[in-house]
């Protein structure tokens, strides 16, 4: 028998209840989240009160752990309304809240002195003394900036008695760990405050003062130029280095993300996870899980700070993009027992003749050449015979319908097409 390994928990983000659940179907041992104030993703959908509440419910129920962003800088004229925030927030059982701002730590002391304090990577944490330091002041976790060395990662845990988080997965910024001004100072949006306009991936000109309406474009690539565009960071084939550092927790990124890409990278470092704890991580999984991830939408992936020697690849943009395989066409909303397959909300447009690739939780995926789709009628009077049902050729966006023959499958099945 196998002796199993102790490996890091996975967390997850989640922009709202909907995709909190597909987070803790498909594998997180935590969640993060964000309510309707000082976060650092304000212009996502984030969670009411009411909402963070039944979000806890259904994780806890489920044995998921719930962490509550409160990572936003906090001005002076806000520490009113964020200490009656706090009294709202008081009762909610969250397992840990996540804070960079002094003055959130100092009211949160006085307000839920009990709470559980992670430190997030806003504050730009990159050395052991710096961990000790959050450590004195009551914190029990640190996310590390994402600008760490390997070698230090190893010595700061050496180093330490908290909990270490590092991010695995996801965007990264040109400044250190989130620290960018770029976004305010050209559209007035704060990527400290949660309104970052990612003014970093925009398409840059040349213009000359004597010719207002003449651009002349820095050559870089046939698709224009990106000065300052970033790749994503993904750690995957470093995961069992990392596990054996003795790091208590792998973050993905993404709380602006569908449920498409939460599902799909939580199932892929979910299973990466599970091949670590049966000593089973190979070349050959990881290219596997390699070749699951590249199907939801990315920019080009790099290894990041954490493992580059030479930084150049952070620098060269010039081949940087999004890679779009697969197309995210819906999710599932129930089954058909007449027509023996699920009932499919449409996200985006797909064929007949065209070939599903179905993601489940803990499984393999599934391929299904489509032959028929059925259009639900929505009337009301139709109770629900599916007399007044359709057949049509192709399915659009909003679309409930039916794929006949696919059988009955996870109620959290994501549908992908093959662009």
């Amino acid at each position: 028998m196998v002796k199993e390994i102790k490996v890091p928990e996975l967390l997850v983000p989640a922009n709202n209840l909907n995709i909190l659940r597909y987070a803790v179907q498909y594998g997180a041992d935590a969640v993060y989240i964000g309510g309707r104030k000082f976060n650092l993703r304000s212009l996502g959908e984030n969670f009411t009160l009411a909402e963070l509440k039944k979000g806890i419910y259904y994780a806890h129920a489920r044995g998921v752990k719930v962490y509550f962003t409160l990572n936003s800088v906090i001005f002076d004229h806000e520490l009113k309304e964020l200490k009656e925030y706090l009294n709202e927030l008081k009762r909610i059982n969250f397992d840990a809240i996540i804070v960079s701002d002094f003055g959130a730590i100092e009211s949160l002391k006085e307000v839920i002195p009990d709470a559980k304090l992670h430190i997030s990577t806003q504050v730009n944490t990159l050395n052991h003394l710096g961990v000790r330091f959050w450590e004195n002041l009551g914190a029990s976790r640190v996310n590390l900036a994402r600008e760490t060395k390997f070698s230090d990662l190893k010595n700061i845990i050496r180093n330490t008695n908290i909990e270490i988080e590092v991010f695995v997965h996801g965007a990264l910024c040109i400044s250190y760990s989130g620290r960018c001004m770029l976004s305010k100072y050209m559209a007035g949006r704060d990527a400290n405050r949660g309104e970052c306009a990612h003014s970093c991936r925009w398409k840059y000109y040349l213009l000359e003062e004597e010719r207002p309406n003449l651009f002349f474009p820095i050559e870089q690539d046939a698709k224009g130029t990106h000065i300052y565009n970033s790749r994503d960071l993904c750690l995957l084939a470093k995961l069992k280095l990392l596990a054996d550092t003795g790091v208590d927790c792998f973050k993905i990124e993404g709380r602006m993300k569908t449920e498409n890409y939460v599902s799909l990278t939580t199932w892929v470092y979910r299973r990466a996870l599970e091949y670590i704890k049966q000593n089973k991580f190979t070349r050959q999984k990881i290219s596997y899980l390699m070749r699951e991830l590249s199907k939801t939408s990315h920019r080009n992936f790099t290894e990041g700070f954490m493992f580059l020697d030479d930084y150049r690849e952070l620098e060269e943009n010039d081949s940087v993009h999004y890679v779009n395989e697969y197309k995210f066409v819906g999710v599932s909303i129930g089954h058909s027992k007449r027509h023996n397959g699920p009932l499919i909300k449409v996200k985006n447009q797909f064929k007949q003749h065209e070939e599903l690739d179905i993601l489940q939780p803990y499984v393999d995926p599934i391929k299904f050449k489509i032959t028929k789709i059925i259009l639900r009628n929505r009337n009301k009077n139709n109770n629900n015979n599916g007399d007044k049902d359709k057949e049509i050729s192709c399915a659009n966006p909003n679309d409930n319908v039916i794929i006949p023959g696919l059988g009955n499958l996870n109620p959290y099945a994501i549908f992908r097409v093959k662009i």
